[in-house]
């Protein structure tokens, strides 16, 4: 590689140039005998020191432009280096107005390019996190309907998306295909569209389809939202409003045509009287408990989100329950067998809450369970929950020796309304909530319910709750 010439070199080449025709025209006069050899070396000693002198000033300011560009171009990022003190432009050195005005020029253009640069950089990596990062699936389109950008929850939703590749490959719904064409197309610039997505899981989107330029290119952004889970809660509202309205329809059918019957001749005889006002009693009272379910359902769900702080013995709770329905275990033949802690068994909760899901539970036993039979409630206090067998539980066990219940119901067994056998369950007072109830209660308490059941058997019912 040859080695760039020396400062003093440059200087000397520089000078010869802007000499040069002085030195043609000395020459000249000497050939013509017009002047004398020592005249003109007299000239050009004069005019060279001169000369020197005067591009001395020109000299730095050339060393110092080639040393700033050197220095930016060895930099990894030449756009935004900033050279040291030792390799920068310091106008202040040279008196020349001209090459003052040239070296600040040229420093100024530099610091503002270098400004430009990081902040272009800067922009460039924020509009990329943002859109990297954005909580809602995002794909970007050019022109031609093929892909120039897209998110992470993008890939996370077609694994099959890459760069280039044409949105027809990758939504594979033609209604949705449709809409995006008429934006990209200019035909609309905003569009919406419901696309289902999975096959064992389903997944709704809103397809929100817009159009934007960028480059002085059009673009085409979709933006997919996921409706999951509101149409799961607009279909579990249906579903609640359709079951109620099933629920009540049936005792106000048996009530209104009993209370026709009453009005007519059949009511004058006594037993029938006393044998219908028995039915509109117990169909009354039907209503009256799913009335009364549905609206501790609704308030327990209103309060889930607050875990109750009072404490609550156990043990106490139990006893209150059994003595409350002492009476309907011994109508069904059912004993209710407490096997009793002799020190008190302490948790954080609510105590209605508490009362009401061990109710709820000792009841389901007594109406499920095997006539002559008995209800076991038993306490852990020191129990180990699998879901989280780290934390600190007690349990409380509800057992019955009924016909128990085949595995595939098991599941379900908490929905509202959801019933193994439905005639059974009306005819036995059941209203369908009693263990979505449970289920809210313990979600409430922060707990885990645990269903174990086998056919001819019986069942348990075991509810982890946290120790204080």
């Amino acid at each position: 590689m040859q080695a760039e010439p020396s400062y003093l070199t440059g200087l000397v080449r520089r000078l010869l140039r802007l000499l040069s025709g002085v030195i043609v025209g000395i020459i000249l006069l000497l050939i013509f005998e017009r002047i004398r050899f020592i005249d003109a070396l007299f000239i050009l000693s004069i005019g060279g020191g001169v000369g020197f002198y005067l591009m001395r000033n020109e000299g730095h300011a050339l060393l110092h432009l080639k040393t700033y560009f050197r220095a930016k171009a060895a930099a990894a990022n030449p756009a935004d280096f900033i050279p040291s003190k030792e390799q920068g432009l310091r106008s202040s050195e040279f008196d020349d107005t001209e090459l003052t005005n040239l070296i600040w020029t040229v420093s100024s253009a530099e610091q503002q390019a270098s400004t430009a640069a990081r902040n272009l950089r800067l922009d460039s990596q924020y509009r990329h996190e943002v859109l990297y990062n954005l909580p809602l699936p995002l794909i970007i389109l050019n022109d031609d309907g093929q892909v120039s950008e897209f998110n992470k929850q993008a890939k996370e939703l077609f694994d099959h998306i890459d760069i280039g590749k044409p949105i027809a490959f990758i939504i594979r719904n033609n209604e949705v295909l449709e809409a995006i064409q008429q934006v990209n197309r200019g035909e609309a610039s905003f569009n919406e569209i419901q696309l289902s997505t999975g096959f064992t899981v389903k997944r709704h989107f809103a397809v929100l389809t817009s159009n934007f330029s960028a480059d002085e290119k059009s673009r085409t952004a979709i933006t997919f939202i996921d409706r999951t889970l509101a149409m799961e809660a607009e279909k579990m509202r249906s579903d609640f409003v359709a079951n109620v309205s099933h629920e009540l329809r049936t005792p106000l059918t048996s009530i209104l045509g009993f209370v026709e019957t009453l009005q007519g001749t059949a009511g004058a005889e006594k037993k029938t009287r006393e044998k219908f006002l028995n039915i509109l009693q117990q169909q009354a009272e039907r209503m009256f408990r799913l009335a009364t379910d549905q609206l501790s359902l609704a308030r327990i769900e209103q309060t889930e989100q607050y875990v109750p702080n009072d404490a609550c013995d156990l043990s106490l709770i139990c006893n209150r329950v059994i003595t409350t329905l002492q009476k309907q275990a011994e109508i069904a033949q059912i004993i209710l067998n407490f096997n009793q802690p002799q020190s008190p068994v302490l948790v954080k909760g609510s105590p209605d809450e508490l009362v009401q899901m061990i109710q709820n539970l000792v009841e389901n036993g007594i109406r499920y369970g095997r006539t002559g039979g008995e209800v076991k409630i038993t306490l852990e206090t020191q129990a180990k929950n699998p879901v989280a067998p780290q934390q600190p539980f007690c349990c409380i066990h509800i057992s019955d020796d009924g016909e128990g219940i085949d595995k595939e119901h098991l599941p379900r067994l908490t929905e509202r309304f959801y019933r193994v056998d439905k005639d059974r369950s009306r005819t036995r007072g059941g209203t369908g909530l009693g263990l979505a109830i449970v289920k809210h209660i313990v979600n409430h308490h922060r707990g885990h319910l645990h269903i174990t059941s086998e056919a001819g058997k019986g069942s348990t019912f075991s509810v982890y709750l946290p120790r204080p």
